[in-house]
């Protein structure tokens, strides 16, 4: 900061006498001029004139004394008012060299831009000045140095935080003394501020520019003050053509002057419709239109009225296109009525009959009016009670026995009230193609579940000889044992411990077989997915250790419950993993591994895959792989994998093949959890 001692440079003085040096130069010559004359005087011998000579010289100098004294302490005090304004003006002053070297600065410097003075002293103007700024703060410089002050520029000055702040400087030049005098006043906020404007500006008139609805501002004498781009083009006249145009404005068509007098009436007694006003307008090429006007008061900032502000929308298109509407109304109802589809709209409030077709009288025995409440039977309500305004279900009626389609959603009405529509279509005969279709895959299946056990006969018998042959072993050894007189019943025990234990891994097998062929209605209920994996893997590891093949599990922890029918995933779980066994009878006894992995999906799904690490799948018929009749095996029948993916798709789930990157393939299916 600048030392409050410190004085600015004396002004330049235009009366020379007034100087303190030329003044006290003359003091001291007035006495050298006293003091010769006194010589002189002495040596003359007049003593009387030198006393006299020397009171007064005494006495002017006293006086000379005083009165220099007292105008060095006025001049002290007018410099300390001087500095004491300079340290205390909030605008930044300052001295500055016409090499643009700052060589004094005020306090303000510190506290606007964040500088000390020892930091600015003896550095360079330009140094702080923006860099797109120097060039104009140059020329400003070029003024000054000539001596032409500069009463008012702007430039952008560097912080110390090296942010910019808007200085805006009033600078005079002293070219004898090589300063310059500067004032600088932060107008940042006044910059953005004008710069929120313009920018407020440039927007609202790039918005109403943009719109494409006409707007028209009038003051209290009807006169024409405002138009925008739109409304120029809807009336096809210029902004010069309309503005200080008072009524009959000219658009206003000679067959619609009436209309447009009165509405204008209507605006100025403040009696204007909200919802608007329909007018046709003439354009400047005589073409006739029509526009909705919205009219709404102008008040200034004072709350004063000063004109009205009118919005207009061309709905010349929307007129034709009502007409239109209403031309296309007939061919519309001759649609409905033509469809074999019954169709029903009715009041959502108070099941009003708006329309029906004539499908829909014939199906329910209803010809009713517009007008007339809706006398629909108590299976309608109860349909509207349980499934609301929308929705789509298949009912079968119980009179005639009959299945329907039938399609609920709310729509708008031509009057732009929100209804009920309600689409009914005989469903019948798909229904029954549908029955016929479940029962004979259910035949299917049950079919392929046979043909997959008559596949596995061989293995199963080799698994049931295993249990009934210790049976046989142990039974045999304990009549021998009995044959002994001495043998006791307690040595028996173990024997036919063992051989129960056999009975019951032969029943087990035999139970497992019996559940998995017999015929059934499908059972789809919540059930654990381990249980439905731990029951097919039963099955598969007969073939597998048959073929060598070492199957592997990897569940999740705490896996959901699913809905599903175990039987039928089972069939699912044991086609896959057999196709699996059968591709890998190539593969490597070290890498026959088959893995079953199950995850949970976080769209409430487990995902099951089998992944095998067989021969693999060929492009060209993995497309083809679940078509029926389509095989890879020369024994197959091309019936498993599509039968496979029907009950899949049947559970709400999905199937399907991929690559294994390690080699072989991978088969994953998906079932919804009980969630």
């Amino acid at each position: 900061m600048t030392p409050p001692n410190e004085t600015l440079a004396a002004p330049n003085v235009k009366r020379w006498y007034m100087r303190p040096p030329v003044f006290a130069a003359l003091i001291v010559g007035l006495a050298v001029i006293a003091s010769i004359f006194i010589l002189i005087s002495l040596k003359a011998g007049q003593q009387l004139l030198v006393g006299l000579v020397a009171i007064g010289l005494v006495a002017v100098t006293g006086l000379t004394m005083w009165a220099l004294r007292r105008h060095i302490g006025a001049r002290v005090q007018v410099e300390s008012e001087r500095d004491h304004f300079f340290n205390l003006s909030l605008d930044m002053l300052g001295l500055i060299g016409l090499d643009g070297q700052f060589k004094r600065v005020n306090p303000a410097f510190e506290r606007i831009l964040g500088y000390s003075s020892e930091e600015l002293l003896n550095s360079t103007f330009f140094k702080y000045v923006h860099p797109d700024d120097i060039s104009a703060t140059r020329a400003e410089t070029r003024k000054l140095s000539a001596g032409e002050p500069s009463i008012y520029f702007e430039n952008r000055f560097r912080c110390k935080d090296d942010s910019y702040k808007w200085l805006a400087w009033a600078v005079n030049p002293e070219i004898q003394e090589g300063l310059m005098y500067a004032v600088a006043r932060d107008v940042t906020d006044r910059k953005a501020a004008e710069q929120a404007l313009r920018a407020e500006s440039s927007f609202r008139k790039a918005m109403e520019d943009s719109l494409s609805t006409g707007m028209r501002a009038i003051d209290m004498d009807a006169r024409i003050t405002y138009v925008n781009p739109a409304f120029c083009e809807m009336t096809g006249f210029s902004e010069s053509e309309l503005v200080g145009h008072v009524p009959p404005y000219p658009y206003w068509p000679d067959q619609g002057y009436e209309a447009h007098q009165h509405n204008l009436e209507l605006t100025f007694q403040g009696k204007v419709d909200r919802a608007g006003f329909e007018l046709m307008l003439r354009r400047k090429d005589g073409q006739l239109i029509y526009v909705l006007f919205h009219v709404s008061p102008l008040i200034d900032s004072d709350g004063n009225q000063t004109g009205w502000m009118a919005a207009m929308t061309d709905i010349t298109e929307r007129l034709h296109a009502r007409e239109a509407l209403e031309a296309s109304h007939e061919r519309f109802v001759a649609v409905l009525d033509g469809l074999d589809a019954a169709v029903l709209v009715s009041d959502m409030e108070n099941n009003a009959l708006l329309f029906v077709n004539e499908q829909y009288k014939t199906l329910y025995g209803i010809d009713a009016a517009p007008e007339t409440v809706c006398d629909i039977d108590q299976r309608h309500r109860n349909r509207w009670r349980r499934h609301g305004v929308a929705f789509d279900i298949e009912e079968q009626d119980p009179t005639s026995g009959r299945w329907y389609h039938i399609r609920s959603r709310a729509i708008k009405w031509v009057d732009g009230r929100t209804v009920r529509m309600e689409i009914s279509t005989d469903v019948t005969e798909r229904k029954e193609t549908e029955e016929l279709h479940r029962q004979q895959l259910e035949r299917l299946q049950a079919t392929s579940r046979l043909i997959t056990m008559g596949e596995m006969a061989s293995s199963l018998a080799h698994e049931l000889n295993q249990p009934l042959a210790a049976i046989t072993n142990y039974c045999n050894g304990c009549v021998s044992r009995l044959q002994n007189p001495t043998v006791k019943p307690a040595d028996l025990l173990p024997a036919m411990e063992k051989a129960s234990f056999q009975a019951e891994r032969a029943g087990k097998i035999i139970r497992r077989i019996r559940e998995f062929v017999k015929t059934s209605e499908p059972n789809r209920e919540t059930c654990e997915i381990a249980d439905i994996i731990e029951a097919s893997i039963g099955f598969a590891d007969i073939d597998a250790r048959k073929n060598s093949v070492n199957i592997s599990l990897n569940l999740d922890e705490q896996l959901p419950r699913v809905i599903a029918d175990k039987i039928m995933i089972e069939q699912v779980l044991i086609n896959l993993v057999r196709n699996a066994i059968e591709a890998m009878h190539a593969t490597p006894l070290n890498d026959r591994n088959l893995l079953v992995r199950v995850i949970r999906l976080r769209n409430d799904q487990l995902e099951v895959a089998v992944i095998d690490r067989g021969h693999g799948i060929a492009p060209d018929k993995k497309a083809r792989l679940f078509e029926p009749f389509f095989t890879t095996k020369p024994q197959g029948m091309g019936m498993g994998l599509n039968i496979c993916r029907s009950i899949i798709e049947f559970h709400q789930g999905q199937l399907w093949v991929e690559d294994n990157p390690d080699g072989g393939t991978i088969f994953r299916f998906t079932l919804p959890t009980a969630n």
